[in-house]
């Protein structure tokens, strides 16, 4: 009886070999980027497994020191919970909001202004009192009040009539002369700074 001879051991390898060199068969590993986790967790797993081994007493301290952080970051939590909610509720309900200050009008800078001339301070109280007078102004729509603006800004404003805007003018460069260049001001520089800006301001004409 006659068996088929078998293939060359080198043919036959070669087919194997192309099989395997296949895309099917290219067995990569895939990237795992947050891999580096694991290993420090296992990491961290094993320098406790040492740490208790070793010092079994201070692995307990630490232990317990590890529950008292955990229940103090939930208690804080919860604190920080509670006065979110707390002022929130308190938003709704205005009569039990804290009250705001006093804001700072016409007659407040008038007071100022007579306080710092009581002191002596008369270029300050000029200052108080052109704050005040620009206030009043903007009461009646004659000028915009801004923070930002410098006191000779207001005298180019349209709504004063031609000649209150040259008084206006004749303000600022009085309260400039006294606050920046160090002219000093009086008692009687201060009342007539005063007397001029006292008075009827009127709008231009339409």
């Amino acid at each position: 009886m006659n068996f088929p001879t078998p293939p060359p051991t080198d043919s036959l390898r070669r087919v194997l070999d192309s099989v395997f060199a296949g895309p099917d068969y290219q067995w990569v590993q895939p990237p795992r980027p947050l891999a580096f986790l694991g290993r420090w967790w296992d990491r961290l797993g094993s320098w406790l497994d040492h740490f208790q081994a070793t010092n079994p007493q201070l692995f307990e301290y630490f232990f317990w020191g590890l529950i008292l952080l955990l229940v103090l970051i939930f208690v804080h939590g919860g604190y920080v919970l509670a006065r979110t909610l707390r002022t929130a509720a308190a938003g709704e309900h205005p009569s039990t909001a804290v009250p705001r200050p006093d804001v700072r009008d016409v007659r407040w800078h008038r007071r100022e202004a007579d306080r710092l001339a009581g002191q002596g301070r008369y270029a300050e109280a000029c200052q108080a009192a052109f704050l005040a007078l620009v206030l009043d102004l903007d009461d009646r729509s004659l000028v915009r009040f801004h923070p930002s603006k410098t006191p000779n800004e207001y005298t180019y404003e349209g709504w004063l009539a031609a000649t209150e805007r040259e008084r206006l003018r004749e303000l600022v460069r009085a309260l400039y002369t006294f606050a920046f260049a160090g002219r000093p001001c009086g008692a009687e520089d201060y009342r007539a700074w005063r007397e001029l800006a006292a008075g009827e301001w009127r709008a231009t004409a339409h």
